[in-house]
């Protein structure tokens, strides 16, 4: 089943992305507060091989159960890349994002318009093996129960065999009640 959402991009919010390598990434990292995706990213490190990305199979649920609900995996489409499968989002991003889009394509939720080039580009990058750290708030008009969300989005390339990166491993730190943070806060 696939689902056609559009998330309001605020226009007031800060949204950024900083890569890996930079003191913004490792000061973020580094957050009290972002613990569990400290732990994530540390995971993902310890399974590369030879500095490559890490092969799917490499990744078990089992070793990261408090990890889990934050988690998303995403298919990559294409050669390079051009659109992107959710294949499995965490119980908490459902709950928090109010919906399923397990199964959707990022084409059908997020329109390639200037508003969401940082979406899109964030995607794109990570299926390009590059590691960035992305800021965002969104409004999401299903259920009018948040004006929006503030979260923390880091996509980890994994390969499924050879050197071509085809799935996406990702984590969300969602702000919750907090108001729009920004990297000042972090």
């Amino acid at each position: 089943m696939t689902h056609f959402i559009v998330p309001a991009s605020i226009s007031a919010a800060p949204r950024t992305s900083v890569a890996l390598g930079t003191a913004a990434f490792d000061a973020a990292l580094a957050a009290g507060e972002l613990a569990n995706l400290r732990s994530y990213f540390e995971y993902w490190i310890s399974k590369r091989t030879d500095e490559r990305p890490p092969l799917r199979a490499a990744i078990d649920p089992a070793e990261i159960p408090a990890l889990l609900p934050n988690v998303l995996l995403i298919d990559v489409i294409g050669e390079p890349a051009y659109d992107f499968h959710y294949r499995l989002l965490g119980t908490t991003v459902v709950a928090i994002d109010g919906i399923d889009y397990g199964g959707s394509m990022l084409s059908q939720m997020v329109p390639r318009a200037d508003a969401y080039h940082l979406i899109w580009e964030h995607h794109l990058k990570a299926a390009a093996g590059t590691v960035e750290l992305r800021y965002d708030s969104l409004s999401w008009s299903r259920d009018n129960s948040r004006e929006h969300v503030d979260y923390l989005i880091l996509l980890l390339p994994l390969r499924r065999n050879g050197d071509s990166i085809d799935v996406l491993f990702g984590y969300i730190h969602y702000f919750m009640d907090e108001g729009s943070l920004g990297w000042s806060r972090l």
